[in-house]
C-alpha cells in the first residue's frame, strides 16, 4: 500500500486561508499527495524536506507574509523541476504579468477554484512536470 501512495504525484498548495487549503485538497481528489502550506515560508520548509518528490506548486498570489510571485521566483531558482501555478482572486494585471515572466508560471487560476478546473490543470501540470524530469 505504501508503494501506491508514493506513486501519486505530490502537489504543494499554498494559501493563508485554511478553508481554501481544505477545499483545494478535496478538489484535487485522491489522485495526488497534497501537501498544504499556510504561507511562503511554510512552503519552503516543505520543499526543503520533500522537494525532490514534488511535481507541482500551486500558490495564492496575495498572502500576508510574502506574495506568491516572490515564492514562485524562489522555487524557480531552487527547484526548477517543479511546475508553478498561480492562484488569484484579484485582477492585478501588471503584477500577474511580472509573475509570469519572472517566476515561470505554468497557469494562472482565478478564485473561486472549481473542482473540474483544478483537476484539469493539475493533470496538465503533472504531464509538464514529467517532461521536465526526462
Amino acid at each position: 500500500m505504501k508503494d501506491t501512495q508514493q506513486a501519486r504525484p505530490s502537489v504543494v498548495y499554498v494559501d493563508d486561508e485554511e478553508l481554501a487549503r481544505k477545499y483545494f485538497a478535496r478538489a484535487a481528489g485522491s489522485d495526488y499527495d497534497v501537501l498544504l502550506a499556510s504561507g511562503a515560508d511554510d512552503a519552503m520548509s516543505i520543499l526543503r524536506r520533500e522537494g525532490a518528490r514534488v511535481a507541482v506548486l500551486v500558490t495564492d498570489f496575495r498572502m500576508p507574509d510574502r506574495r506568491g510571485d516572490d515564492l514562485m521566483r524562489q522555487v524557480s531558482e531552487e527547484y526548477p523541476h517543479i511546475v508553478r501555478i498561480l492562484v488569484t482572486a484579484y485582477a492585478e494585471n501588471h503584477a500577474l504579468l511580472e509573475a509570469v515572466t519572472s517566476g515561470g508560471v505554468f497557469r494562472i487560476l482565478e478564485k473561486p477554484l472549481g473542482v473540474a478546473i483544478v483537476r484539469e490543470v493539475l493533470a496538465s501540470a503533472i504531464t509538464a512536470a514529467a517532461l521536465r524530469r526526462t
